[in-house]
């Protein structure tokens, strides 16, 4: 951690309090009962000021992991502001450095032993549930389970973007992400995301449903996919195949519209047109153009949900 990160969350800190409802502009919107606790403005800014400094300051203190007393913390602020302090600039970054250096070694000790109560468990969970009854298990070491089969014939290939509804839990039951709960069906592409939704999906046909157990090998490794996914997590995923892009499919989203061979005129509400609007005219090679732009961006994978490739 650099000290200057405090000052940056001090100005945030201030620039908040500034803007915020109600904010006290002079002494007649402050109680009597706050002015009357102060012999003057500045005593009273003064306070003001190192209290949300404090507030701030011991906030991510406690939020980066560090361990110190309140005390000290108190007597360091105290000391510095009045040119007493009894370490030097260099000294202090020496003294963080120091700390941080540990707190990283604990955090990465503590990340070491959830990564391998978690593949313990889940290889425990895995043995199990391969016995159970409807659980196939591939080569690769995939586990799934046929929910619903389909009545389409098409199944996708690595290549291949599909249009699927999915929920993602860890073993406990806890969500980690969900296109139902976002109200919207998602858009893959196959080949950027983890290993068992490459392999699993492509044993599905349009409008199946399966649930998928994925081996943390097979998913996000050792690193996991924080914060809502820990390493070497076993998951779970309740996935239907809703079509794929291109081909046939149950999401009329995902089907391939006729082409745009005439201009389109768009006609603003009588509201907008009183506002200011124009009627405008979109040429058929801007819309295709535009529908083409709106197709790549649904084929991009999210970044930090669902089940997108980690690189390793």
């Amino acid at each position: 951690m650099k000290p200057y990160l405090f000052a940056i969350g001090l100005a945030a800190t201030l620039s908040a309090a500034a803007q915020a409802p109600g904010a006290a502009t002079n002494n007649t919107a402050l109680p009597p009962e706050i002015v009357s606790k102060f012999k003057s403005v500045e005593e009273r800014t003064g306070y003001a000021l190192g209290a949300m400094i404090a507030d701030d300051m011991v906030t991510r203190i406690r939020k980066m992991g560090y361990d110190a007393p309140n005390d000290a913390i108190a007597r360091g602020f105290t000391e510095w502001v009045n040119e007493k302090s009894i370490l030097s600039k260099d000294e202090v970054r020496k003294v963080f450095m120091s700390v941080q250096a540990e707190v990283q070694r604990k955090n990465e000790e503590k990340r070491k032993a959830e990564g391998e109560r978690n593949l313990k468990e889940g290889e425990a969970f895995l043995a199990a549930n391969k016995a159970k009854d409807g659980v196939k298990t591939t080569a690769s070491g995939l586990q799934y389970k046929v929910v619903k089969e389909g009545d389409g014939k098409s199944k996708p290939v690595a290549e291949d973007t599909v249009v699927c509804h999915y929920r993602g839990t860890l073993l406990d039951g806890k969500e980690f992400d969900s296109s139902y709960t976002r109200g919207e069906p998602a858009r893959f592409a196959l080949n950027r995301v983890i290993k068992g939704w490459t392999e699993g999906l492509q044993l599905m046909s349009v409008g199946s449903k399966y649930t998928f157990f994925i081996p943390a090998g097979l998913a996000y490794g050792t690193n996991g996919s924080p914060p809502r996914i820990p390493g070497n997590s076993t998951l779970t995923f309740d996935v239907e195949l809703l079509g794929i892009q291109g081909k046939t499919t149950n999401d009329p989203a995902a089907s391939p519209q006729p082409a745009v061979t005439s201009d389109i005129i768009k006609v603003p509400s009588k509201a907008d047109l009183e506002k200011g609007a124009k009627i405008e005219v979109i040429k058929s090679t801007d819309l295709e153009r535009l529908k083409k732009e709106q197709e790549a961006q649904k084929g991009q994978v999210p970044k930090t949900t669902g089940p997108a490739k980690v690189d390793k």
